[in-house]
């Protein structure tokens, strides 16, 4: 029922509209549009205060920030639910950090570990679950402040970047041009492309100090590291592929990408069409 409420009054007036004379005196609580945000909220409360299945979880988060949050007479009060939903990991996690950022945002709300949580989230399953492209959208969300550490900007280039090399193509497609877009967003974590050793010009990928083990993305070492995985990225089987990955040995001069003509791939869109008929030289001999 409560998801079927995809409008709610915003205004006093809208609650004004009777076949008969409005009342003047003694208001009613039906039209009191206070009342009816108290009475949205109550009902919201009481559901998820009850054991719901994650799938049930899933569909209320997908909703939340934009159906339900802004009706609360105080939104805050869902905090205790979105934390318990994010330390859940996996898709409901990824899910609740929407809703713990718009708490953050537009309600004063103070969560000093969501980007160490976020930073704990991002693991193979982010690249192959149905919601990456979602997730992907709320990345570049959390992700736009130009005023966030260096070093805790380039704990989540690097990792994403370790996770591209075991990922599907479609993945890479969307995770190269991320990075891309993170490195002219923050251009102190420039080192991570241009670092290289004193001694053969070539990076010691060996004695590599990022520690991916670390929990703290501003602990990690990254930003002494380098991106030696972009270059492994550069010889992908897939030449569509590798040519974007390529972008990283030219100048940083080019417009940031438009990440959503990346985020709705596939390995059948990605990969390059057959053709119909082979050549004739390479077709096999019929006799």
């Amino acid at each position: 029922v409560l998801e079927s409420l995809t409008t709610m009054p915003t205004s006093s007036s809208e609650l004004n509209e009777w076949f008969c004379a409005t009342p003047t005196k003694n208001l009613p609580a039906l039209l009191s549009l206070v009342a009816h945000r108290r009475a949205f909220q109550d009902c919201w409360l009481a559901v998820l205060a009850l054991p719901i299945r994650d799938d049930d979880s899933k569909r209320a988060l997908v909703m939340l920030h934009r159906q339900v949050l802004p009706h609360m007479t105080e939104p805050r009060r869902l905090m205790d639910w979105l934390v318990d939903c994010a330390d859940v990991g996996g898709t409901v996690g990824i899910l609740a950090l929407n809703g713990l950022f718009t708490l953050m945002q537009k309600h004063g709300l103070e969560y000093p570990d969501f980007y160490t949580k976020l930073y704990s989230l991002l693991d193979r399953s982010v690249l192959h679950v149905r919601y990456r492209p979602r997730f992907f959208r709320l990345l570049d969300i959390f992700m736009s402040s130009s005023h966030l550490p260096s070093t805790l900007v380039a704990s989540f280039i690097k990792r994403l970047a370790r996770l591209a090399l075991a990922a599907n193509p479609a993945a890479i497609v969307a995770v190269v041009p991320f990075i891309y877009n993170l490195l002219k967003r923050h251009p102190s974590c420039m080192p991570l492309i241009h670092r290289a050793s004193d001694d053969d010009n070539q990076y010691d990928w060996s004695n590599d100090p990022y520690n991916h083990t670390e929990p703290d993305p501003t602990e990690s070492g990254a930003l002494d590291s380098s991106l030696w995985e972009l270059t492994a990225l550069q010889r992908h089987y897939l030449a569509s592929v590798s040519g974007l990955a390529k972008v990283f040995t030219e100048a940083m001069n080019k417009q940031s990408y438009a990440m959503e003509d990346f985020l709705d791939h596939s390995y059948a869109t990605v990969r390059p069409t057959p053709p119909l008929f082979l050549p004739l030289s390479l077709s096999p001999s019929l006799f």
